[in-house]
This record gives structure tokens, C-alpha cells and sequence, in this order.
């Protein structure tokens, strides 16, 4: 307990640090790859494509950001997109980004204060109108159970002529993936921070 403590209280000094070590951290493709959940082939295969460049200081290195993009890009892929769409999604995801941080670095003081006010009480509002909406019993473990019975039916072969409303179920299986996973999003944004 006590080392978890201790690395949550170094995270924090590294986040107030401005990032300087974040900044400065490079991995090699393979540990770029295991920190990242893909394979070492996967990540050059992307660098090759251009999809994801390695450090603006080396060939071979991958920054924090470029490892963000591929942890997106992934997310992008788990959820049933190509990888051209997913690599999309993300560079329009990461403009957005830097669009809304530029955004903020030129409020004044005042205005910056006010907005971030606004999005916490958005946010807090937001809170409670899920915590009202998710019945108890609705769990994302039996969904997800629910899922991989699904999958592991279509691997049999059980769903090829299954149909509901129209959709076949392997395609209501995977919107139904997407939605834990969005769910997933959401409650990760809405969990209680422990004091």
C-alpha cells in the first residue's frame, strides 16, 4: 500500500515538474511496443507507413507523444476501425487537442479560471446524471461477459444466420463492444478521486 502511495505522490511531482521527464523520456521501438500493447512489428510497420514517427531526436526512439498516438491508434483498431481510419480519427483527435491547448495558453488569467470553473461544474453535473441513469445491477463485467459469449458463439459459427431487428449478431456484438467501451470511457472520467 505504501509503495502505491508513494508512486502516486511521484506521478504528481512529475505532472507539477511541467513534464520535463515525460518530455524528455525515449523508448526503443520494442519497449515502445510493450508499453504501448502492440508488437514491436506492428509499431515499425506503423513508423514505415508514417501512421506514427519516432522522436524528433533519433531514429529508433519513440516519445511520450508518439506512443500516445499509438495507444490511440490501437483503441482506434480494438473498436473495429482499419488502421488508414484509425490513424485518421487520431490525428483529427490530436488537432483538436492542440487546438483547445493553444486555446487556453492565450486566455487571459480571468477567463481561464472561468472556463475551467464552467467544465467542473459540467463535469459534476455530468457525474450526477450517470450516477442517477446506471442501474445497479448493470455492470460492465457482465457485459463484458456477454460479449465474449457473443464472440466465442461466432467463432463456433453458432451466429452466421442469426438476425435481430435486421443485424446480424456478430455486427450487434461489436456495436455492443463499442458502447462498453465508451462506457468504460465515461466512468473512468466520473470515478471518485480518493482522498
Amino acid at each position: 500500500m505504501a509503495e502505491a502511495q508513494t508512486h502516486e505522490a511521484l506521478t504528481q511531482v512529475l505532472i507539477a515538474n511541467d513534464g520535463e521527464v515525460l518530455a524528455r523520456l525515449r523508448l526503443s521501438a520494442a519497449e515502445a511496443a510493450r508499453v504501448c500493447n502492440v508488437t514491436p512489428r506492428q509499431l515499425i510497420y506503423w513508423t514505415k507507413k508514417g501512421l506514427v514517427k519516432p522522436s524528433t531526436d533519433g531514429d529508433h526512439d519513440y516519445d511520450v507523444f508518439a506512443m500516445e498516438k499509438v495507444i490511440r491508434i490501437r483503441q482506434a483498431l480494438e473498436k473495429g476501425h482499419s488502421l488508414e481510419k484509425a490513424a485518421q480519427l487520431v490525428q483529427r483527435e490530436i488537432g483538436t487537442l492542440q487546438a483547445e491547448a493553444k486555446r487556453l495558453e492565450e486566455m487571459p488569467p480571468d477567463a481561464l479560471e472561468d472556463e475551467l470553473r464552467g467544465r467542473l461544474e459540467r463535469l459534476e453535473s455530468r457525474i450526477n446524471e450517470l450516477r442517477r441513469a446506471l442501474p445497479a445491477s448493470l455492470t460492465i463485467s457482465r457485459l463484458r461477459k456477454a460479449v465474449a459469449v457473443l464472440a466465442r458463439l461466432d467463432a463456433q459459427g453458432a451466429l452466421e444466420n442469426s438476425q435481430a431487428n435486421g443485424d446480424s449478431a456478430k455486427a450487434v456484438a461489436l456495436r455492443l463492444g463499442r458502447a462498453i467501451d465508451e462506457l468504460e470511457l465515461l466512468l473512468r472520467e466520473v470515478q471518485p478521486v480518493n482522498a
